[in-house]
């Protein structure tokens, strides 16, 4: 992520654990919100309330939190041992009540023998069972198996990886009882290099519905994401192009200019950084042309 996480945190739940298709378990450091240096804490203030970031002294995040009001909020809780993901919990207040249907407990397991194999249980507040979820890896460390287990059933992703033959290329396809989900091609700059692009398709009951591709410069940064959609003419799939965005960068990495386009509708957006004079070069105010919208953040370090 380039830029700030929007993301609350049970919608974040919704998309890691019920989407059509698995993925790793995913975690998150400074690095994800823009941040440089031994960030403690970042502060943002937004039109619809304020978001609330609180990280460990490695960089990990360990809560994110969405303030709506005095009463209104979404906060995810994430505990450690060492470097690996124990536990995350979210829970969810409106009207100064904890709402106990959609805030969820996330336990996991690790058994590293003959192969790694994380056991993710999903609990919700009200004590319900909501899934569970077994991660397989092979021996290179490549996740190759997802079981769910919940109330409809069990369901099993298979997951492949392949490389051509100079290690530039790497496909990895998801499949349900046979039906294909989903395919990632990324490509990268030489073997062992970094990635400079990626593109995602997605299925649908086996037939393509979207495309997203994504293109990053020499310093890891997205410079382009351009998302395609698979329609029907004439009993033919046919690929059109739905949207797309351009990002150039400045010198200490925050996007500067981006390019929107929608069909015929195209708008450029410009953004202007106040820094805080600290040698990580944070941003704490950034305005947001021809909008004139503003976005404010604090920003506490550790001490060294």
């Amino acid at each position: 992520m380039q830029s700030h996480f929007r993301m609350s945190a049970f919608i974040g739940f919704l998309l890691t654990h019920f989407s059509v298709w698995s993925q790793e378990i995913i975690t998150y450091d400074q690095s994800d919100f823009d941040l440089k240096g031994p960030v403690k804490s970042c502060f943002v203030f937004t039109k619809y309330g304020q978001e609330q970031y609180q990280f460990n002294k490695t960089g990990q995040l360990i809560e994110a939190a969405t303030v709506f009001g005095k009463n209104d909020s979404e906060t995810t809780y994430y505990k450690y041992e060492k470097t690996k993901l124990v536990e995350r919990r979210v829970e969810n207040y409106v009207n100064g009540v904890l709402d106990k249907m959609t805030s969820m407990a996330n336990f996991y397991s690790y058994d590293s023998l003959p192969q790694l194999k994380i056991k993710e249980k999903i609990i919700s507040y009200n004590r319900a069972f909501v899934a569970q979820f077994n991660y397989r890896y092979d021996s290179t460390g490549q996740l190759t198996r997802v079981v769910r287990t919940n109330t409809q059933g069990r369901f099993i992703t298979l997951i492949s990886h392949q490389w051509d033959s100079l290690r530039t290329k790497k496909s990895t396809s998801y499949w349900l009882d046979s039906v294909p989900l989903k395919q990632i091609d990324s490509i990268f700059l030489k073997a062992g290099g970094g990635l400079i692009q990626l593109r995602a398709k997605e299925f649908d009951n086996g037939l393509s519905s979207s495309l997203e591709q994504r293109v990053f410069n020499k310093k890891g940064l997205e410079i382009e994401l351009v998302n395609t959609v698979y329609i029907e003419r004439d009993t033919v799939l046919v690929a059109k192009r739905a949207s797309s965005v351009r990002t150039k960068y400045d010198s200490n990495n925050h996007p500067i200019e981006q390019i929107f386009e929608r069909g015929v509708v195209r708008q450029t957006k410009k953004n202007l950084y106040q820094l805080d004079g600290s040698p990580f070069k944070n941003w704490i105010k950034k305005i947001t042309t021809p909008d004139n919208t503003y976005t404010t953040r604090k920003i506490v370090y550790f001490e060294e």
